[in-house]
């Protein structure tokens, strides 16, 4: 019986599987070569991709989605080197961001890939729409990236270049902010505030937009899910009161945030095998060093899942300040409670436990303790 059981489960999962299945066609028509070229179709995050020959500057691209999703198309010539190689500006030319959604999506350019016209349904046709609004902008920032290249990572040209591209991402936010303001109904405003909030959950600029969207749009499964998000972050956003949590340090002793109350206390998400939370050690080690004597602490969340991996780094970069963690890793309690999704990731809470700072390192996270313990 179980084994017939388990077949009738499977095909129920297969039926399913397949009534929410989406079936897409992109036709694209490009400029005709002598050389060979191919072109490859990547949604998912990169984890579903499809690659076609263009022949006589025509391509057929198929598959199945279970939602609306963004999907990057580019071109490149059969055996080209590796794309490190090739400057932003061209890879840029050779690319194509797109939305894709159930039906046929045409893709028709007679100059370069990032300058096809796209056609599809409305939400194919609201993220080309977007996309128009930024041609400049990102042209601009190709280029800037570009000539970064030239210097070294450290110099002070490089650094300049770095200041100018977060400038630039100022601007692009802004003219996100516009779209959404014109499109309340279109899923690529929900897909904009999902990249408001970010890795670190920032509902800053993602609370304002989402207040615009229309009910219907609230409504949707992603609208909710978006929703759910931006509740988990405004329990990190400043102004907020941090929510308590219990975690055991290495000898198994629970550690609560709330028995730090009266403290300024630094809340540091991190991993052993986190690279930037590890070159951020220094800069921790020197403020805790500093500040400790003046109502301060640090306590360390880890997301390792290996109790001596985590224990080896607490001693390698000299951290002495109270360290927890259930060795769940990204399941970590206190993590999924704040909706951490990448770090390193912090936040400084005052005395009563309010939320003051997030996401502060090195010089920076020095300043705010300057100014806040002072």
């Amino acid at each position: 019986m179980r084994p017939k059981l388990l077949f009738i489960s499977l095909m129920l999962i297969s039926l399913i599987s397949s009534a929410q299945e989406k079936k897409f066609k992109i036709i694209g028509t490009v400029p005709s070569s002598e050389k060979k070229y191919h072109v490859k179709l990547r949604w998912g995050s990169g984890e579903r991709e499809k690659e076609v020959a263009i022949a006589n500057g025509k391509f057929v691209i198929t598959g199945s989605i279970d939602a609306p999703i963004k999907a990057l198309l580019r071109i490149s010539e059969v055996g080209q080197v590796a794309e490190n190689s090739i400057s932003v500006s061209t890879l840029s030319q050779n690319s194509l961001e797109l939305f894709l959604d159930e039906g046929t999506i045409t893709v028709t350019t007679k100059t370069t890939l990032s300058l096809a016209e796209v056609n599809g349904t409305n939400v194919v046709n609201d993220f080309q729409s977007y996309k128009r609004r930024l041609i400049g902008i990102n042209e601009l920032l190709a280029k800037i990236y570009d000539v970064k290249r030239n210097y070294p990572s450290q110099s002070e040209p490089a650094q300049i270049l770095s200041e100018i591209i977060k400038k630039h991402a100022d601007l692009v936010s802004l003219e996100e902010m516009e779209f959404i303001k014109a499109h309340t109904t279109s899923p690529i405003s929900l897909y904009l505030i999902k990249n408001f909030l970010g890795y670190d959950m920032d509902v800053t600029k993602a609370l304002p937009a989402f207040s615009l969207l229309s009910d219907s749009l609230l409504k949707t499964e992603s609208g909710k899910k978006i929703q759910e998000m931006i509740e988990v972050g405004k329990r990190s956003m400043v102004g907020a009161t941090a929510p308590d949590f219990s975690q055991p340090d290495a000898d198994g002793k629970m550690i609560s945030l709330s028995s730090f109350k009266g403290k300024y206390v630094l809340i540091d998400f991190w991993a052993s095998w986190c690279v930037p939370c590890r070159a951020e050690s220094p800069n921790l080690v020197k403020a805790y060093e500093r500040f400790k004597n003046s109502n301060f602490e640090i306590i360390g969340v880890t997301l390792d899942e290996k109790k001596d991996k985590w224990l080896k780094a607490v001693k390698e970069d000299n951290y002495t300040w109270p360290q927890v963690g259930d060795m769940k890793g990204w399941e970590n309690a206190a993590a999924l409670q704040f909706g951490v999704l990448a770090v390193p990731f912090n936040m400084i809470v005052d005395p009563n436990g309010v939320v003051v700072a997030r996401n502060l390192r090195g010089e920076a996270l020095e300043k705010k303790l300057e100014e806040i313990l002072k």
